[in-house]
């Protein structure tokens, strides 16, 4: 369904996704389950989505069938979620002399606008993980598809879509919008309850102020910015020197460096001249590689010129062809690091941050801001020395990686792809994994409430029961969860 940018018809959209929502839920998770699982299948079975979407991102087709499966996988997790049911949080306190009896539970809040993302085309697109965590929620959904990718995002939409209907889901629960011009009236559109959002620290935060400026103001949940600073800690950087520089630079250069997850700052020794070596001659033999578009190509030109400007050292100068763009490594020492060089790049390059005192570090990661992830590299000799600093990499980071890499997020029930701002407007949340899902919720209580008008997984005999927290104690089976002790 794609629609014209006049405010009136963005309202009407938002309108009959609002009237869908009742309809979403009275499905029950079960049924939504279903459904989910139903729209893994149907990815999985797919012919044609991995070639429409390499040939509009440049993307090669091993990665975008990973992707696939990942965008499947992730399905099958919500479904499990919601068939699990811990996420709705239920709780009852019976009457006592404390007070009257109390039942809580988490509903969904709305209809949701999602901002589709250009660098994964599938597991952040129109079905990626903003879509599927607030459907199996029981939101409804509409869609601001990337302008990079109309054809991918329609071949999915209608996939979906299709597979959606034969299981009993509103065509209303899930919407398309395929103009550029629209993100500002969607979310201004008085029925959306939330907003998600990956993409760039200005239009996340564009979104940001937009959605606080309503009448009703709304929460958006934007994954933005992060340089993902890597330490490598002095008995680590003279350990398996060509292992480590690998593992460095194919973390840099996958996707051709277009990940939000990229090792932008790389801190080592300033002595480690063999590992700063070794990554400077990988990265100079690493094959050109086209970026997703020729905005971002222009924006990443930009960016290399304004490192330059800043002060860095360039070590591996890249280069731009028919082919494509050559990464690029720049150096700095670590007093020198300081506005545009801790700015993210998006794009094949890196920057090598050297320092002469351990002791240095803990500053610089405070200075440098919210980051979705933080990596430590070190041995024995070093696990002493590195201690607090993993603290201050938690204090600072939504995920902490200890002797690996940033890249390849897991998708599972511990993940948090998140983090303090500006790595997102929401640091109390995560976009990939099983708690994705909170945002599009909130809590209700129920006090003194007969049995008849509350939600099925707060009743005496629940069809669909939960874990409940029964006047403070945990019960995850299904029998007398609801019987006061």
């Amino acid at each position: 369904m794609s629609v014209a940018t006049a405010e009136p018809t963005i309202r009407a959209v938002a309108a009959a996704s609002s009237h869908a929502a009742s309809e979403l839920r009275a499905l029950g998770r079960g049924g939504r389950a279903r459904a989910l699982r139903a729209v893994a299948a149907a990815l999985r079975g797919d012919h044609d989505l991995v070639a429409i979407a390499s040939a509009e991102t440049h993307l090669d087709e091993v990665r975008l069938r990973g992707e696939i499966e990942r965008t499947a996988s992730q399905a099958e997790l919500f479904a499990d979620v919601i068939v699990e049911g811990s996420y709705l949080d239920a709780a009852v306190d019976h009457a006592s002399a404390n007070g009257p009896e109390l039942r809580r539970l988490r509903v969904p809040v709305g209809p949701v606008v999602v901002f589709a993302a250009g660098n994964f085309p599938f597991a952040f697109g129109v079905f990626g993980g903003d879509t599927v965590s607030a459907l199996a929620a029981g939101c409804p959904v509409i869609v601001k598809a990337h302008p990079d990718l109309p054809m991918t995002s329609m071949a999915t939409f209608g996939l979906v879509r299709e597979t959606l209907a034969g299981h009993a889901i509103p065509p209303d629960a899930l919407q398309i919008v395929t103009e550029a011009d629209a993100g500002r009236a969607l979310v201004e559109a008085p029925s959306v309850a939330a907003v998600g959002f990956t993409g760039s620290a200005a239009g996340g935060r564009a979104l940001f102020d937009f959605a606080a400026a309503r009448p009703v103001p709304i929460p958006v949940f934007a994954e933005m910015s992060s340089t993902n600073p890597t330490i490598i800690a002095p008995e680590a950087a003279r350990t398996d020197v060509a292992g480590l520089a690998q593992q460095l630079v194919s973390a840099v250069t996958s996707s051709a460096g277009q990940l939000c997850t990229k090792p932008g700052l790389i801190f080592l020794p300033r002595d480690a001249s063999a590992l700063i070596e070794a990554i400077s001659e990988l990265l100079a033999v690493a094959e050109p590689r086209r970026l997703l578009s020729s905005n971002i190509t222009e924006r990443y030109l930009h960016r290399l010129a304004e490192l330059r400007a800043g002060g860095a050292e360039e070590r591996t100068p890249g280069s731009v062809s028919p082919s494509g763009v050559a990464p690029t490594l720049v150096a700095v020492p670590i007093e020198q690091l300081s506005g545009t060089l801790t700015e993210e790049t998006f794009g094949p390059a890196t920057v090598l941050v050297t320092y002469a005192a351990f002791d240095d570090l803990a500053g610089a990661l405070s200075s440098l801001g919210g980051q979705l992830t933080t990596t430590v590299h070190a041995v024995d000799g070093d696990f002493e020395m590195i201690e607090g600093l993993v603290d201050v990499a938690a204090a600072t980071s939504g995920r902490v990686v200890v002797n690996g890499v940033p890249t390849g997020v897991r998708v599972a029930w511990s993940t948090t792809h998140g983090g303090p701002y500006p790595a997102s407007t929401s640091p109390s949340s995560t976009s990939v994994g099983a708690s994705a899902i909170d945002r599009w919720t909130r809590p209700v209580t129920w006090q003194s409430t007969p049995d008849r008008f509350l939600p099925d997984e707060l009743r005496e005999d629940p069809r669909e029961p939960v874990p409940t927290r029964v006047d403070g104690v945990l019960l995850v089976g299904a029998s007398s969860a609801r019987e006061s002790s």
